[in-house]
């Protein structure tokens, strides 16, 4: 069994514990918090035994440490009994305890106490702390233990996840108060809290490396490592007691006795030396990302705890007890927990957003937006949330101060719109602080795609994409990489001071990755990436020089021709999943771009090379066949599917399916005039236009239908044109728009047997300038059972070899013989009757067909 696996046993276990602990303390929190109604206020703070007591309690006898074994003569035998009695208890009415308590000896009193009751004021502080309890007994420890455990189960190898994860377990422990040593929620508690010192002094040692003070004196550490590995020793054997009644502990009261002793100030000693240690560092370390991330942690941790500090030397010094309300005033104690829960989050910014432990990219990437933007809306809504709290105990309290009341509830309302303005101030500034510009995806893709769309120049086509990628993403360094020869070397570089001298060799290990043709990101300071293996030396240098945090591949279908660069952000946030989605269709564009703008100057200049022209059509075979779909998306209630099959190398026809905005679904078909080169340019100047400017006319397909011709017009020579059929689907209400440009009108063929042409539109695209064409959109509503077929004039008009053409009311007969089954089965039905009427003669025409069936 692999290491890897083995660990999962140990964190399995530990998840159930945590877990079933979670489960337990969720169902307390609930009847907790049903004792919300009751009305008096309790002169003592219990917790197994009497912890703080108040005035009246104290007056009345009670004394700290007495265990309540009665109320009002009914026995407490449980929880329930407890909380059942404190709800029968009424203001100015007295409340009688039977507690016990024990005497110097060890003996147990019994003592009859008797308290008079006074009114639990419901006011604001009453709710405010009402909330932040919950706030602290429910979200941090849920958050600390998912947290946790998800950075262990992703990295369950890496001994700083194991040290995060105890870290955080220590604290989701400070949540799970009033709970007896001899309760699973208890044991959780007594082992955590004890262990929470050491995995902060480790994890401030070794996060994010090694700090250079423990290098020099390695020993020092063991001096806080043995008191406090011996504080979880005596936990594990005072549990191991409580729940299995086997007495070890008491054999080392002669050195747990005099532990316990300074046990308060070795644990907060250990402490601060995760904040020193994150602190030296924070200034010391050699790498500037590093540096920053840690100053953000100690700050972040710093500000978190420091006020809990202070409440614990109170503690400490002054031998207070109970809760924070008890011991430090309502405010401090109030901003104490607010601030605790600062802590998890400071951690889990840095380790997801700045990928500090570089854990599971793919959800850093989702998490990030909303750590940092929707922060600021969380933000927004406790401000609202305390405002309208306020509000609300001044209405149910109305007559005692009325106009301190009407004061309160119109500064109230006019904090709303400033609290608004304000939060929109500050997401406008996290915006360009962590994310720079919001941009649009498609936007961008459609402006590259106009721009590179008639370029022939390999120079300005490079410089193009290189300055939209900086410009859009904010990306300082930008390189582009071609193939020369068995080396791929600079063509283009952005934003570096000096053009980089670098060269990767086809047989490197980054070339062997990209030619999977997917992106390939890199960080270079992840010690168990590829690149940090030994022998990568020379690789891990040139990507140095690059400052290479992703490599895009481009280039025909089973050939890497080069690659595109990109360093990190100037926001340092990672290439998110639609960054990438975007950056491979732009490489994907410019590989086309470039082996098109290769295979013009091929043509032009060396025509009378028919090898070589024959090996460019090969390669323009391949690349034209990437402009059509690659992959058939899921599309409710649609089953379709489309194929092309040339009569040369490369050919005219041209369909596509796509998926827009707002649901909708595009499905295209068209016949460039002529064959060969021209037409396969052509067919890529329409392709390149349609998904350029889809997304732009919405609904307008008419619109949509102009300038497409305008930009084939101008595009494109005289003698050349398009046959085009272009509509979108609406799968909510199965409406189907279109526009047919002159193009053979596609069949629609409905469940009864009825048989619709679809030719609503105008002139074929590109003949004529958009001053002399008009095109009218059609629609029609499809129902359950309907086929859509378009179809090019290769299909319909094959030929057999006395010349005769199989005819479009031939294939509609065949058509019908087939509707009720699948498209895919359609389609190679109706392409194998043209080839068996044309009995061998050579296909003179290219065929490509469609077929949408609405299921």
């Amino acid at each position: 069994m692999k290491k890897r696996t083995l660990l999962y046993i140990p964190l399995v276990l530990l998840f159930a514990l945590a877990v079933s602990v979670l489960a337990v303390h969720y169902r307390n929190l609930f009847i907790n918090y049903s004792l919300a109604s009751i009305e008096v206020q309790l002169p003592f703070t219990i917790d197994g035994s009497i912890m703080a007591v108040k005035p009246e309690a104290e007056s009345a006898g009670l004394k700290v440490g007495d265990r309540i074994l009665a109320i009002n003569g009914r026995a407490i035998e449980s929880g329930d009994i407890y909380r059942e009695e404190l709800t029968k208890l009424r203001p100015n009415e007295p409340m009688t305890l039977a507690v016990g308590r024990k005497t110097a000896d060890g003996q147990t009193e019994n003592h009859q106490i008797v308290i008079t009751t006074k009114r639990l004021e419901k006011d604001f502080n009453f709710y405010s702390r009402l909330v932040v309890g919950f706030l602290f007994a429910y979200v941090l420890p849920t958050f600390c233990i998912l947290l946790g455990f998800w950075v262990v189960f992703v990295r369950p190898q890496d001994a700083l996840a194991w040290l995060l994860l105890f870290l955080l377990l220590g604290l989701s422990q400070m949540g799970l108060e009033g709970y007896g040593r001899a309760t699973t929620v208890g044991f959780y508690s007594a082992i955590f809290f004890n262990s929470w010192a050491l995995a902060m002094f480790l994890f401030g040692i070794y996060f994010p490396e090694r700090w250079s003070v423990d290098v020099k004196i390695p020993w020092a550490k063991w001096i806080f490592i043995v008191p406090l590995a011996f504080q979880i020793f005596l936990a594990l054997l005072s549990q191991i007691k409580i729940f299995l009644g086997i007495n070890l502990i008491d054999s080392l009261d002669f050195i747990a006795k005099p532990y316990y002793e300074i046990a308060a100030p070795v644990n907060m000693l250990a402490t601060s030396i995760f904040f020193a240690a994150l602190g030296h560092k924070s200034g010391t370390l050699e790498n500037p990302d590093a540096r920053r991330r840690l100053k953000l942690m100690v700050i972040g941790t710093s500000v978190s705890m420091t006020p809990l500090f202070v409440i614990f030397l109170l503690r400490l010094f002054t031998g207070a007890k109970g809760s924070f309300f008890d011991i430090v005033p309502f405010w401090f104690a109030l901003l104490a927990l607010l601030l605790v829960l600062l802590f998890p989050l400071t951690l889990v910014y840095v380790i997801v957003v700045h990928r500090a432990m570089d854990v599971s990219v793919v959800v850093r990437q989702g998490l990030q937006y909303a750590l940092a933007k929707n922060g600021v809306r969380v933000l927004q809504f406790f401000l609202l949330f305390a405002v309208g709290l306020g509000t609300l105990f001044t209405i149910n309290n109305y007559g005692r101060n009325i106009s301190l009341q009407i004061a309160f509830i119109v500064v109230g309302i006019a904090l709303i719109p400033l609290i608004d303005f304000a939060a929109k101030r500050l997401i406008v500034w996290v915006d360009r602080k962590f994310f720079r510009e919001a941009y649009n995806a498609e936007q961008i893709l459609s402006d590259l795609s106009e721009d590179v769309r008639t370029m022939i120049e390999t120079k300005p086509l490079l410089e193009t994409v290189s300055s939209k990628i900086s410009e859009s993403l904010h990306v300082p360094q930008v390189a582009l990489l071609l193939k020369n020869g068995g080396n791929f070397q600079p063509a283009y570089a952005l934003g570096y001071k000096n053009a980089p001298n670098v060269s990767l060799n086809e047989n490197n290990t980054t070339i062997e990755k990209l030619k999977t043709n997917e992106p390939l990101v890199i960080y270079q300071d992840d010690q168990d990436s590829w690149i940090n293996d030994e022998g990568q030396t020379t690789e891990r240098a040139n990507l140095r020089e690059l400052n290479s945090q992703l490599l895009l591949p481009f280039g025909a279908k089973n050939e890497l021709s080069g690659l595109i660069s990109l360093s990190p952000k100037l926001s340092d946030s990672p290439y998110t999943p639609t960054d990438l989605r975007l950056l491979k269709s732009v490489a994907a564009q410019t590989g086309l771009a470039l082996e098109n703008s290769r295979l013009t100057q091929v043509i032009v200049s060396e025509a009378a090379q028919k090898e070589r022209i024959n090996r460019e059509l090969e390669i323009a075979r391949e690349v034209q066949e990437r402009l059509f779909p690659q992959e058939f998306p899921r599309i409710e209630g649609l089953d379709y599917f489309g194929a092309c099959r040339s009569a040369l190398d490369v050919g005219g026809d041209y369909y596509d399916f796509i998926e827009l905005p707002e649901n909708k679904f595009g499905i295209a078909i068209g016949d460039i005039s002529g064959k060969g080169i021209g037409a396969s340019l052509m067919m890529a100047s329409l392709q390149a236009s349609l998904r350029g400017q889809a997304i732009h006319f919405k609904s307008d397909l008419a619109g949509l239908m102009k300038q497409i011709n305008s930009l084939v017009y101008e595009a494109s020579t005289s003698n050349r044109y398009a046959t085009f059929f272009y509509a979108q689907y609406e799968p909510l209400t199965k409406k189907l728009s279109y526009v047919n440009a002159g193009h053979n009108p596609p069949f629609l063929i409905r469940k009864s047997g009825a048989v619709l042409r679809l030719e609503e539109g105008g002139a074929v695209v590109g003949m004529l300038p958009s001053m002399l064409v008009n095109y009218k959109q059609g629609e029609i509503e499809l129902q359950t059972g309907d086929l859509l077929v378009g179809y090019t004039d290769g299909i319909s008009e094959a030929m057999n070899p006395q010349e005769e053409e199989w005819s479009e009311d031939a294939m509609l007969e065949e058509l019908k013989k087939v509707h009720e089954k699948p498209a895919v089965e359609i389609l190679p039905y109706i392409v194998a009757c043209a080839d068996e009427f044309a009995s061998g003669a050579k296909q003179h025409d290219d065929m490509t067909m469609i077929v949408v069936k609405v299921i």
